[in-house]
């Protein structure tokens, strides 16, 4: 008996074709579809065992046409009722996946939100951290980004009815950005950042860099990541926050609405909390002083229509900065850090033996 000997051959053999040996031809675009061509091709079969069992009737049975007449009738309808029952069950099969898909195609949305809005959750979380980190340079709480953020808050709820680019959550995203807006201070020396005194032209130019410095930080985060709204938000704010409204500010000089409103709504908050903080080279202000210093600045430093919504909103300004809103959910509470740290490491010590 001869042997038979296989050769396996390689895709790359250029005698081996990459086509398959059988290729459907007709390949339906939908379920649709599918279910459209096997009710025709049924259709057809039906119709045509019908005239040929008819005509083989009429050739070899001997019956009244009447009887034959009637037997054709009833396979037809026989025919017809197969047809109308596989529509009925194709169309509830149909229906039966149509459902299911839908169900599932919501729970994989409520995952997906679930996903999203806790890593959004998480990396607010980290960048407000990171970003305190910056402002304890500068201040001794730590506190004054979430007096900013409390502050930009306020007025963006205030002007909101005009301007419909204001929307919940742009506002949300406001909160979290401007905590941003003097993160470029990691990057300015102790000596001018931390001098007690008046600073020299040489320092205040050292100094008025911050915002460069913050701006490109967070550029080159975009850079790797890509376009965000949050990342361009906080960009705008951080480069702007010291511009003026009639063009005197920095770092480039520009005025009226080419400001962000973010930056307009943040340069307002920033100075007033400025003004009624203690720093190492102040005292704190008062509220009145602080809000009559920035009613001279309407239409010069900032924009009339948010030194409007400042005055309205004056009340809730003096309760932020006396503590009235502490209790807000997004602070990050005064803890005693040893005790949390020991708690920290011990639960995941007990973690790991388990």
């Amino acid at each position: 008996m001869p042997e038979l000997y296989l050769k396996s051959c390689s895709p790359d053999d250029p005698f081996v074709s990459s086509k398959p040996a059988i290729e459907i031809a007709f390949r339906p675009r939908s379920r649709r579809a599918f279910m459209t061509g096997v009710l025709i091709a049924q259709s057809g079969l039906l119709l045509g065992s019908v005239l040929l069992t008819d005509t083989w009737v009429q050739a070899n049975v001997k019956m009244p046409q009447s009887q034959v007449d009637k037997l054709f009738v009833l396979e037809l309808s026989i025919a017809l009722s197969v047809v109308i029952l596989t529509a009925v069950v194709f169309y509830l099969a149909s229906r039966r996946y149509k459902d299911a898909l839908e169900q599932n195609n919501q729970q994989l949305q409520e995952e997906v939100k679930r996903q999203v809005s806790g890593g959004l959750a998480k990396r607010n979380a980290l960048i407000h951290g990171l970003a305190k980190l910056a402002d304890y340079r500068d201040t001794d709480t730590g506190e004054h980004l979430d007096r900013i953020g409390y502050y930009a808050r306020v007025i963006a709820k205030h002007i909101q009815p005009a301007h419909p680019i204001i929307t919940n959550e742009w506002i949300d995203r406001l909160v979290l950005a401007s905590s941003l807006h003097d993160i470029g201070k990691v990057g300015i020396p102790d000596a001018v950042l931390l001098k007690p005194g008046r600073l020299t032209d040489e320092e205040r130019t050292v100094m008025e860099k911050h915002t460069l410095i913050g701006g490109e930080t967070l550029l080159s985060i975009r850079s790797k990541f890509g376009a965000d709204e949050f990342i361009d938000m906080g960009i705008e704010i951080a480069l702007q926050h010291h511009e003026k409204w009639n063009g005197s500010g920095y770092p480039f000089g520009i005025r009226d609405e080419k400001i962000s409103l973010a930056a307009r709504i943040v340069a307002i908050a920033d100075v007033y909390d400025a003004l009624t903080s203690e720093r190492v080279y102040k005292d704190a202000m008062s509220h009145e002083k602080a809000s009559s210093i920035i009613s001279e600045g309407n239409g010069s430093h900032f924009d009339p229509e948010i030194v409007e919504a400042f005055v309205a909103e004056s009340e809730a300004f003096d309760q932020i900065r006396a503590g009235a809103n502490s209790d807000k959910p997004h602070q990050l509470q005064c803890m005693d850090i040893e005790s949390a740290a020991r708690e920290f490491l011990d639960e995941h010590y007990n973690r790991r033996a388990a």
